[in-house]
């Protein structure tokens, strides 16, 4: 990125408006999101404070992974990645969030708003920016100025993750209080506050809005929204540090990165259904994209990242087919398969990977 054309965004706490206030620009529901044609990006972000931007594109029939930037971006360990529409959004112990302009490959500025390190990024399409950290609050910024809307306070102790609802009208956010919050992004307030069994570390919604799951140390519930009761929970025997809702074949599917360097494949129901060996250190983060290949067919792209300092491209179609529903008989005589998968491409970083986020690479 470009750094001669900065522009320095810097909001203190004093700039926010307080916390019993409306939001006054709603969140809108997210369009539908085109797949990436041509090529898409993967941002991910390092224990060495080193900020990469991996393209990736078709040559022919293979899948290709090149670096388009890389470079160091803030003086603590990154730890949250996000990207909305043209803007890229970094987070790190040092207690800021950097802002960047994909299209003009520059440096917007930092938001100042936490006093603790940054744990999770979220945007909501083009328009809105939700940031996570150690002090607590969540903070809502709106992109095309970057003013903070909102700070929403409801947590006691640190939030390890945020999600926002495909409407925009709700947000997730899990704590180490061993709490969970459902925020209300129309008001600003806070819809609803339960206990969970230990502290929430990742949050995510499926692609239609209808369920959520929250991932603990070595297990991840299954939840229905309007339900108070998971609906299944899933038991690892391995540590989960990362986790996915993919869908293939009009069903969901849960893919958890764990410590032993596998993508453990799990149903809606709670059954592991398949484990892939992928890196040769744990693995730290997972993200997907949809992609049209040269096939002209629309096929959805998992990316892993691992402490090894790879990044990995995976097709989620050679992922799932062998344990699919769409064969009940195949699925149930293959639960706990270990599958022998190579990936599309790979990109070796040669540094500790900690976070990662793929978009579609189409700036509007």
């Amino acid at each position: 990125m470009a750094a001669g054309h900065r522009k320095r965004v810097k909001l203190n706490k004093s700039d926010a408006i307080s916390s019993s206030a409306a939001v006054d620009d709603e969140i809108p529901a997210l369009p539908e999101i085109e797949p990436a044609k041509g090529s898409f990006l993967i941002s991910a972000g390092t224990y060495e404070r080193i900020l990469y931007g991996i393209e990736g594109r078709f040559v022919g029939e293979h899948l290709t992974l090149n670096p388009q930037f890389i470079f160091p971006a803030h003086i603590g360990c990154i730890k949250a990645v996000s990207v909305g529409g043209r803007y890229l959004a970094s987070g790190s112990t040092d207690e800021i969030i950097k802002l960047y302009d994909l299209k003009k490959r520059v440096e917007l500025g930092s938001l100042h708003e936490h006093k603790g390190s940054i744990t999770s990024l979220c945007f909501h399409g083009h328009t809105h920016l939700l940031s996570a950290s150690e002090d607590g609050a969540i903070c809502i910024f709106r992109t095309k100025d970057w003013e903070p809307l909102k700070v929403l306070k409801g947590h006691t102790g640190p939030v390890n993750a945020i999600a926002i609802h495909p409407t925009g009208k709700l947000a997730l956010s899990v704590s180490q209080d061993r709490t969970v919050i459902v925020w209300n992004l129309l008001t600003g307030q806070r819809a609803s506050r339960t206990k969970t069994p230990q502290a929430g570390e990742i949050v995510a919604w499926n692609s239609s809005g209808a369920l959520y799951v929250i991932a603990y140390a070595t297990e991840i519930q299954v939840h229905r929204v309007g339900q108070a009761e998971p609906i299944s929970t899933i038991f690892s025997r391995q540590r989960i540090l990362a986790t996915l809702v993919v869908s293939f074949e009009e069903c969901d599917y849960v893919l958890a990165g764990c410590q032993d360097k596998r993508i453990r494949i799990y149903s809606i129901e709670g059954t592991e259904l398949a484990a892939i060996q992928c890196h040769e250190n744990r693995i730290k983060g997972l993200s997907s994209v949809d992609m049209t290949f040269p096939d002209g067919s629309v096929q959805t792209i998992v990316v892993s990242i691992s402490s090894d300092g790879h990044i990995k491209a995976w097709s989620l179609a050679s992922m799932l087919a062998p344990v699919s529903k769409s064969d009940n008989s195949a699925a149930s005589a293959k639960d706990g398969l270990d599958l022998a998968i190579e990936p599309l491409a790979v990109y070796n970083a040669d540094v500790r990977l900690t976070c990662v986020s793929t978009s579609n690479n189409t700036f509007t």
